[in-house]
């Protein structure tokens, strides 16, 4: 379905409010913080809309909406707008991985620390000899882990995460693969997404790096990341381009 201008922007506020809230979203809420310069009426008449169409789900009777994957999806690939990393962010990240890639010891370590540090989700790198997954801690206390099953599932999968580095790297040419709830091709609660990059070090070596957080992550921060890093890792930094939501 296309959506329409008014329609596009119901959705990206209903992504942005229930990422920062992780709170199904009332019309109320969008008419007194998005300014979107239409009645309630109209703001629940085009949210019927965008669940009818699948974009948003209402989880409980009465109460207001949060994004489908078919919704994020559409986000990430049609709505998201440019981010750019922060001077003082791009000079600690490149500062940081001098040292890391002079120190050589538990690269993947250090790399996926760093990235759990700036994303503030949980990270992963798969290196050569080299697997680390770290971060568990900032992501089991969000409302998506509210069930045992959750936790325990995600739990699997950092114990075991090496096994599942071919499904991680698909044959396209894309650096950069964003998969949202369903998508993942490794088995991670259905309420997260995965933000992930192939990378290849100077000395030749190739490897993956990646993000794990709800599905209310910051995408545009995230993808920017990861693109930089990425960069910086393959010493191709040297313009430095940031291309995200």
């Amino acid at each position: 379905m296309e959506l329409n201008i008014r329609q596009q922007k119901l959705l990206a506020a209903i992504v942005k409010e229930y990422s920062e809230t992780a709170e199904p979203v009332g019309s109320k809420e969008l008419v007194e913080k998005y300014g979107l310069g239409v009645s309630p009426a109209t703001i629940r008449n085009e949210m019927v809309v965008l669940e009818d169409e699948g974009f948003i789900s209402q989880p409980h009777k009465s109460a207001g909406r949060v994004p489908t994957d078919s919704g994020y999806r559409f986000f990430v690939n049609q709505l998201m707008r440019r981010f750019e990393l922060s001077e003082k962010e791009r000079r600690m990240l490149k500062d940081e991985l001098v040292k890391l890639q002079g120190a050589h010891e538990q690269l993947g370590r250090s790399i996926a620390n760093l990235v759990s540090q700036v994303s503030g989700q949980a990270a992963f790198a798969l290196l050569p000899n080299d697997t680390s997954a770290l971060g568990l801690s900032r992501i089991v206390g969000e409302p998506e882990f509210s069930d045992q099953h959750s936790v325990q599932q995600i739990t699997e999968l950092f114990d075991h995460l090496e096994q599942h580095a071919d499904k991680l790297v698909d044959k396209s040419d894309a650096a950069i693969r964003t998969y949202i709830g369903k998508e993942s091709p490794i088995p991670v609660p259905k309420n997260m997404s995965l933000v992930v990059s192939k990378i290849n070090t100077i000395d030749g070596k190739k490897g993956i790096i990646g993000i794990i957080g709800p599905k209310r992550m910051a995408y545009a921060k995230n993808v920017s990341l990861l693109e930089y890093l990425t960069k910086l890792i393959s010493g191709t930094a040297v313009i430095i381009l940031i291309i995200s939501t």
